[in-house]
């Protein structure tokens, strides 16, 4: 009997140890930069912070991309609508509300020829408001210009996609864009071999995940130090499914978790913006 009593003691001695440590470790991630500024993570903590507040789910805003629809349209905004939009060949407009929020990156950008890389062109609205904002700004523009397994699910029109594209970017600056029709992994290795290199890389192309990631890892070799990557749609609701092979979500949420320590993070509306460092960034010493 005393035997099987030490047995039992040394069982629950390491047991509470077990517990220790998983306690430490849990307390290390949730001091750490990363679960600060994870996007889902500070997304989940603002909504429940919401429902808290207000007493109810229901009150708390259903997702961020309408909350930021609802948004007053800016004074750069606006400019750009009326002098480039209202002339142009666009049928949606699936990005004007983000130029807003990339007003600080857009001043930093400014009057430094920045080279400027687009997986996802679609009709070139984007690349447009690159062109009109940055005089004297590049931007190589990746894209099938045949739509994807989304806009098929949804039963958008994409034809005409790539004449659209060449007529808007003309309005403002063709001569400042070098386009590649085709996949973004038929062109971003070779943009590699070229010795590409960009300030800023926006990556809004297919919406699966794993493509993602695949255009994730491939831009982030292309991408200078202190060059930022902007990932569009991070909250999108694939017409395709649950299923995390259909969301850019999942396909962020890894890439972030492997160059986390070598990047800083900020959630915008529908978008995670990616400014890249050379050295890992230090933890805040404690208070």
């Amino acid at each position: 009997m005393p035997a099987e009593f030490d047995i039992v003691a040394g069982e629950n001695r390491r047991l509470v140890r077990e517990v220790k440590e998983l306690r430490a470790r849990v307390d290390a991630v949730e001091s750490s930069r990363w679960w600060r500024l994870h996007p889902r993570l500070l997304l989940r903590r603002l909504r429940t912070h919401d429902v808290g507040r207000n007493g109810n789910e229901d009150a708390a805003p259903p997702n961020a991309e309408r909350e930021a629809s609802s948004a007053p349209e800016d004074e750069l905004t606006a400019r750009f609508r009326a002098e480039v939009v209202a002339r142009g060949s666009f049928r949606s407009d699936m990005v004007s509300g983000n130029f807003a929020l990339w007003e600080p990156i857009m001043g930093e950008l400014e009057g430094r020829s920045a080279r400027i890389l687009e997986i996802g062109s679609f009709e070139g609205m984007s690349a447009c408001y690159f062109l009109w904002r940055l005089r004297d700004a590049h931007v190589t523009c990746i894209d099938t210009f045949a739509g994807g397994r989304s806009f098929a699910a949804l039963g958008s029109d994409v034809s005409g996609l790539e004449v659209a594209f060449d007529r808007n970017v003309a309005l403002v600056d063709g001569s400042r864009v070098r386009k590649l029709a085709g996949t973004s992994t038929e062109h971003l290795p070779v943009l590699l071999r070229e010795g590409k290199t960009f300030d800023l890389v926006f990556i809004d192309g297919s919406d699966l995940a794993l493509d993602v990631l695949v255009d994730a890892a491939l831009s982030w070799q292309l991408l200078e130090s202190d060059g930022y990557l902007i990932f569009d749609n991070y909250v999108w609701r694939s017409p395709l499914g649950e299923d995390p092979l259909f969301h850019p979500a999942p396909a962020v949420d890894a890439f972030l978790n492997l160059v986390g320590d070598h990047c800083e993070v900020s959630f915008e509306a529908q978008e995670v913006i990616v400014r890249r460092v050379d050295a890992p960034v230090a933890e805040p010493a404690p208070s």
